[in-house]
C-alpha cells in the first residue's frame, strides 16, 4: 500500500459521524512516525474513543496530545532479556521510557503492556514481571506464521511451558480476586466478560464491528492480511462485512473465543492439526477460567471488558 495517506480525511470523517460508538485506533507499522497525521485525526475525526498501538519508541512526539488518547498499547515482551532478544537490544528500555513519558504526564487513560508469546517466553513469569509496571498486560501466540519455529516446535513449548504457565497465571489470578484484587489479565478478564455477559463473534470484531482503512482508502476486515482477496471488504464508499463459520460456530466454546482469529481461520499455514492444536490450547485457557465461574459472578459487574474495543483481540 502507499506510504502516504491518499483517500480525503474528511469523506473517512462523514463515515465516521454515522457510527455513534466511533473508536479510532492508529495501527503500523508505527504511527507515531506521522504524530502530525495522528494530531491531525484525532481533531477532524469524530470518534468517541482513540487507541493507538506503538513501540513507544517516538511517543513523545505526541507531546500533550497523548491525552487525547483513551487506549495506548505499548509492544513489550516481558522481562528485559525475553523482550530484547525478539525486538533488539535497548527495545526493553525504550518501552519503559514511554511508560514513564506517560506517568509524568498524568495519563489518564488505559495503558496495555502487549506482548507476543515465542520460544523464549514463559509466560507465567514473563506477564508477573509486566504486571509490576503496567495496569493491563495482554498477549498474542506467536503462531501460524511464525518464522522462529514450527507446529511441532510449538506444541512442545505449549505443553511443557505455555498451559502450565496458563494454570499457574490463573490461580495467582484467582487467589487475588478472593483478596478483593482484580489483576488486568486481559484475556483472563475478556474470557471472563464473556462468560458472565455473553459475546457475539470475534472478540475483535474484524469484518463484522471492526475494519481496517489502507493508506489509499480501501477497507480490509483484518490490518495484517492487506495481500488477501478475501480480506477486502470494499473502500471508504461502500464495503460488505465477513464472518467465521465452520467448524468454530458448532464448537462448544465458540460463544466465548468467536473463532479466535479471522486470519488464522482463512490461512491455516500449519494445517489442520496446527489449527486443532491451538483450538486446544483455546479451550484449556477457557475451561481453567470456567472452573472458578462461581466466584466470577461474586465480580460480575467489575468483570466487563473492553468497554469499548481498545484492539485487544481477547484470545491468544
Amino acid at each position: 500500500m502507499p506510504a502516504e495517506i491518499e483517500y480525503n480525511i474528511g469523506i473517512l470523517a462523514d463515515m465516521i459521524k454515522r457510527d455513534e460508538k466511533a473508536v479510532v485506533a492508529f495501527y503500523g507499522g508505527e504511527p507515531t512516525l506521522e504524530a502530525e497525521k495522528m494530531r491531525k485525526m484525532m481533531n477532524v475525526l469524530p470518534a468517541k474513543k482513540f487507541v493507538l498501538q506503538t513501540n513507544g519508541f517516538f511517543l513523545e512526539r505526541l507531546g500533550e496530545d497523548v491525552n487525547k488518547l483513551d487506549s495506548i498499547l505499548l509492544s513489550i515482551d516481558g522481562r528485559k532479556e525475553v523482550t530484547d532478544f525478539y525486538r533488539g537490544k535497548g527495545c526493553y528500555e525504550r518501552v519503559m521510557k514511554a511508560l514513564n513519558f506517560l506517568k509524568r504526564n498524568g495519563y489518564k487513560g488505559e495503558i496495555i503492556a502487549r506482548m507476543a508469546a515465542s520460544v523464549k517466553t514463559d509466560i507465567y513469569e514473563d506477564v508477573m514481571h509486566l504486571l509490576n509496571h503496567f495496569p493491563y498486560v495482554h498477549w498474542q501466540l506467536d503462531a501460524i506464521w511464525s518464522t522462529m519455529w514450527d507446529v511441532d516446535e510449538f506444541w512442545k513449548w505449549a505443553v511443557e511451558n505455555y498451559m502450565p504457565g496458563i494454570k499457574k497465571l490463573v490461580r495467582f489470578w484467582i487467589e487475588e480476586m478472593e483478596r478483593g484484587r482484580i489483576h488486568g489479565i486481559v484475556p483472563f478478564l475478556g474470557i471472563s466478560s464473556r462468560l458472565l455477559h455473553g459475546g457475539d463473534g470475534l472478540p475483535c470484531g474484524a469484518g463484522r464491528d471492526a475494519i481496517s482503512i489502507t493508506t489509499d482508502g480501501k477497507i480490509l476486515a483484518c490490518p495484517i492480511a492487506p495481500e488477501f482477496e478475501w480480506n477486502v471488504l470494499g473502500d471508504l464508499k461502500a464495503y460488505k462485512k465477513i464472518e467465521i463459520g465452520e467448524p468454530c460456530r458448532s464448537c462448544e466454546v465458540y460463544e466465548i473465543c468467536g473463532g479466535r482469529c479471522l486470519f488464522a481461520y482463512k490461512e491455516r499455514l500449519w494445517g489442520k492439526e496446527g489449527f486443532n492444536k491451538i483450538c486446544h490450547i483455546t479451550r484449556f485457557t477457557i475451561n481453567e477460567i470456567k472452573k472458578y465461574q462461581k466466584l466470577l459472578m461474586h465480580h460480575k459487574e467489575n468483570l466487563k471488558y473492553p468497554p469499548y474495543n481498545n484492539t485487544t483481540e481477547i484470545i491468544p
